[in-house]
């Protein structure tokens, strides 16, 4: 083997110079960048792959200079961009999400441009005008009778820029790789501050109010999916596939490992296999159940829509039936129907129940979920007493102290 290819990077008063030696013959490109930090770093990338050329022998000028210097892509954003999709070895629903990430805000904008054209400002205009400002909300009858692309085209809250950004980047990430541009433009592109909506879950009160209503109005089945979703803290997603093989019944623990996501089943968020236990309300919930689904497929889903005796096909079916008129008759205010899952943390919090087995039971890796999420509701749950030791011990006439000194 030869001696690894080396090189140097320059910066010129107004340009960058690329040094490095060809068959014992020294080269001098000169790029068309102002010599600032991130176009030094692209320099340093492309002399990177310049001098891997030179070392396996395969090096052409013509691949990596073009012009005065730059390589640029022909190519359209939106060809590229589809191009990049097919590269992808993701599960249905992630390829969905970017699909509809560049149909939404990346396509509009920037599918006409050439690839190396795009820049920096570009993208920030882009983003500009598809942002929601922070607090406001779209109303939900606006998008009725609109196109699939006339809904994806509403503004949208800085946590949806920031998903999609994650795909605008990725594909300027593969074209450095492969050559084709050598500034990527989202490097300086920095996602947007958004405030994470605070849970809103019921109280005790509320809960009872909601099943009890559902217990008279409905089909037993809605009654028991509510109550087994207040009760055990599981995602929407986990319970429409929860089946009876899952059930643990000798130790009442429920196994979750898996969820429903755009139609198609997957493992869980934190793709990871956890157990829960079961209460004895809960346990009373599976054995009411059992006469709707069990006998019909002992390996079968644990719930189904009462209306087509099959599993229920997402969680929007039961909140638009029965979630939300249930609180409209109760005169409750409009929650999601997550709002159970937040309810079972919150309640066990005020309880006095470890965080620790509460992420457990909600599937987080760590308490650190928890208390960043609950932390209102844990400052709460000891009903003062710690406030109290504190008024105890910085007592000017604290119990066992003499007054004088």
């Amino acid at each position: 083997m030869g001696r690894r290819a080396t090189g140097t990077v320059e910066a010129l008063s107004s340009a960058i110079r690329l040094k490095f030696t060809v068959h014992g013959v020294r080269h001098a490109e000169t790029l068309d960048l102002k010599p600032t930090a991130p176009n030094l770093k692209a320099a340093q990338r492309i002399l990177a792959q310049v001098l891997a050329a030179i070392q396996a022998g395969v090096y052409r000028r013509e691949d990596f200079f073009a012009g005065a210097g730059r390589p640029t892509a022909t190519q359209t954003f939106a060809e590229y961009a589809d191009e990049w999709l097919l590269t992808l070895t993701v599960e249905k629903s992630t390829r969905r999400s970017y699909t509809t990430a560049l149909r939404a805000t990346w396509k509009p904008a920037l599918g006409d441009m050439r690839l190396g054209q795009v820049r920096y400002s570009d993208i920030k205009k882009a983003i500009a005008e598809r942002i929601r400002p922070e607090g406001s909300e779209c109303s939900p009858g606006s998008a009725r009778g609109r196109t699939s692309v006339e809904k994806a085209a509403r503004p949208v809250s800085g946590k949806t820029i920031n998903n999609h950004l994650i795909v605008l980047r990725a594909i300027f990430e593969t074209a450095i790789a492969d050559g084709l541009i050598i500034i990527n433009p989202t490097e300086k592109v920095q996602n947007l501050k958004h405030q994470a909506a605070d849970p809103d879950p019921f109280t005790h009160e509320e809960m009872e109010s909601v099943l009890a209503d559902m217990r008279q109005r409905y089909d037993e089945q809605v009654w028991n999916w509510y109550e087994f979703a207040f009760s055990t803290g599981m995602r929407p997603s986990e319970q429409i596939v929860l089946r009876w093989p899952d059930i643990d019944w000798r130790r009442s623990k429920a196994k979750v490992e898996r969820a429903m996501v755009d139609a198609e089943e997957k493992g869980t968020k934190t793709n990871r296999i956890r157990e829960i236990d079961l209460s004895d309300r809960t346990i009373a919930v599976l054995k009411r159940q059992k006469a709707h689904t069990l006998m019909r497929d002992t390996n079968g889903e644990v719930f189904h829509n009462p209306n087509t005796n099959r599993r229920w096909s997402d969680e929007q079916v039961q909140r638009q039936s029965y979630f939300i008129p249930t609180l409209r008759r109760l005169g409750l205010r409009h929650r999601d129907a997550y709002q159970t899952r937040h309810t079972f943390a919150t309640l066990l919090l005020m309880g006095g129940v470890n965080p620790a087995y509460i992420a457990k039971q909600l599937g987080h890796a760590s308490t650190a979920m928890v208390f960043k999420v609950y932390a209102r509701w844990i400052d709460g749950a000891d009903q003062g007493a710690e406030a109290a030791k504190l008024n105890v011990i910085l007592s000017i006439n604290r119990p066992g102290q003499n007054s004088g000194s």
